[in-house]
């Protein structure tokens, strides 16, 4: 039923202790921008550039934030999210995601890392937990390298291609932000299933249909039996 399940990384794979919102807050404010969590997290999921963008052109009452203004406030946030990754004593792997990758190869399910965060940060994620070393990662995207990030499709898309994956009925989205969600269904994923241990609880996700609501990694081996179970 399915052949790859496309998980995002920040509060859905990897745990970081809310860093993405923390980080993005610093850097705006060194910006002169005081951006609230609740604001910053309107916009989680989305390519950082972009939502750099969004909050640097509503405080400061722009039409669009300039290009330069935008490049200041991304350098900042990628490097101190790259010292976090690499160093923070409290980043981690969110529960049983090193089980339900290996779970998925064991059943002939391919895994896949999609990230609105830029390549570096999330090279630095991935490093740290080491999944590419004990090839539980079949492939990755960020937005940095797609035409558009999301909720379009375009990251769901090139991993597909990637993978040698080309029906959408036969991928499942996986993450913890409306926006994941919004991807899933722009791709047309036969599952598209919120985390609700993540940055959003389950009603922020709940509001935008997702087929399926989980609050752990390892519920989805689960999930797919009953689900090829009632299909057969």
């Amino acid at each position: 039923m399915v052949q790859l399940i496309v998980f995002d990384l920040a509060g859905t794979t990897v745990f970081d202790a809310d860093a993405v919102n923390h980080t993005l807050k610093q850097a705006l404010a060194a910006a002169g921008v005081r951006a609230s969590r609740d604001q910053i997290n309107a916009l989680m999921g989305q390519p950082t550039a972009t939502a750099i963008a969004d909050l640097l052109a509503a405080f400061r009452g722009q039409a669009a934030a300039s290009a330069d203004a935008v490049d200041a406030v991304l350098t900042d946030f990628v490097q101190r999210m790259v010292w976090h990754y690499e160093s923070h004593p409290h980043v981690a792997e969110c529960d049983g995601a090193s089980d339900l990758f290996a779970w998925c190869h064991r059943h002939g399910i391919l895994t896949a890392l999609g990230s609105g965060l830029p390549r570096t940060v999330a090279n630095a994620a991935i490093a740290r937990m080491g999944w590419r070393e004990q090839g539980l990662i079949d492939a990755t995207i960020t937005s940095d390298e797609v035409p558009r990030g999301r909720p379009h499709p375009d990251m769901v898309e090139r991993l597909m291609t990637l993978t040698g994956v080309t029906d959408p009925m036969l991928v499942a989205k996986v993450g913890d932000t409306p926006m994941d969600i919004r991807e899933g269904q722009a791709a047309g994923c036969r599952f598209v299933i919120g985390v609700t241990s993540g940055t959003h609880p389950a009603e922020a996700l709940r509001a935008h249909a997702p087929t399926h609501l989980i609050a752990e990694l390892l519920e989805i081996p689960d999930l797919l039996a009953e689900a090829e179970a009632g299909a057969a």
